[in-house]
């Protein structure tokens, strides 16, 4: 399928592509990648060029991820120039913590191991989420290179098994929007008690475990990525302080990090100040992966 508008580079859409299947489930994503631009001689397809990519993690609290949900994201970053993987993973419903962040490092490994395929630069793999989703792409990013929420390698298919498990799940940089980052100062939800199998008392190490602060320390990667936090200063779902605290974790780590945070907007930052979000964006990852 190709999408684009006007004079505008057509985007090519592939929708349920299969990245893996743990326990036998099958795990699709949907990869935007940006074509020829119309008017263009065929000859110079820009696609054949390594591009830097985004994962775009789905949320919904944990529970039911919706790979639509980052359809008009994926269009826009794809726009300019970035091919765009917006995957599924098991939900709190079916699986609990960590199968969530390994079926996310799943799509990371597919996607650098396919990277000469799909046309993706390998070392310019970066990730994006709100909510759910921006927890899940900052704690991949943090921990990195670590084995114990590294995907198992029978989660990938026979034909793809051998270089996607020995890939990289390295994340060059990443974007959080409303995000919950620091599970120590966070109240249990019944969402955070889906997803970890218990409150704190029942499940220490998983909260432990699932926190993207517990990668700032020496359980994390040597040098974390650069982070953008996005906040909507009127979030009653998640409060702001909690990205801004966490920017002040990554700040003593000497991590390169910014917070943002937005006027007059709520958890729902992405859709109705979608502009802001998407420049601010837009722009760390030009930074960043360009």
């Amino acid at each position: 399928m190709t999408s684009g508008l006007g004079d505008a580079t057509p985007i090519d859409v592939d929708r349920g592509v299969p990245f893996a299947a743990p326990g036998g489930a099958t795990l699709r994503l949907d990869l935007y990648r940006p074509g020829r631009p119309r008017g263009s001689p065929a000859g110079t397809d820009p696609a054949a060029a390594r591009r830097a990519a985004v994962v775009l993690v789905p949320g919904r609290d944990w529970r039911s991820p919706d790979r639509g949900q980052w359809a008009r994201y994926a269009l826009d970053l794809a726009e300019r120039g970035y091919v765009c993987a917006v995957p599924a993973y098991r939900g709190s419903d079916a699986a609990t913590f960590p199968a969530q962040v390994r079926d996310l490092k799943a799509a990371v490994k597919w996607l650098r191991a396919r990277g000469g395929d799909i046309g993706i630069d390998p070392a310019r793999i970066g990730a994006f989420g709100h909510g759910a989703g921006a927890h899940l792409a900052v704690l991949a990013a943090l921990s990195a290179g670590g084995d114990e929420l590294a995907p198992r390698a029978t989660a990938f298919a026979e034909s793809t098994r051998e270089g996607a498990a020995a890939a990289s799940d390295a994340l060059a940089a990443v974007v959080g929007v409303a995000g919950t980052y620091a599970l120590e100062h966070q109240p249990e939800t019944d969402a955070l008690v889906a997803l970890l199998g218990g409150d704190r008392e029942a499940e220490p190490e998983a909260w432990k475990r699932a926190s993207p602060s517990t990668y700032l320390g020496a359980d994390g990667a040597d040098s974390p990525p650069p982070v953008l936090l996005l906040h909507g200063e009127d979030d009653d779902v998640v409060p702001p302080m909690g990205s801004e605290l966490f920017y002040d974790l990554l700040e003593a780590r000497d991590a390169p990090a910014d917070c943002v945070v937005a006027a007059d907007a709520g958890h729902d930052v992405h859709e109705t100040q979608r502009a802001f979000v998407l420049e601010w964006t837009a722009g760390f990852l030009d930074r960043h992966l360009r």
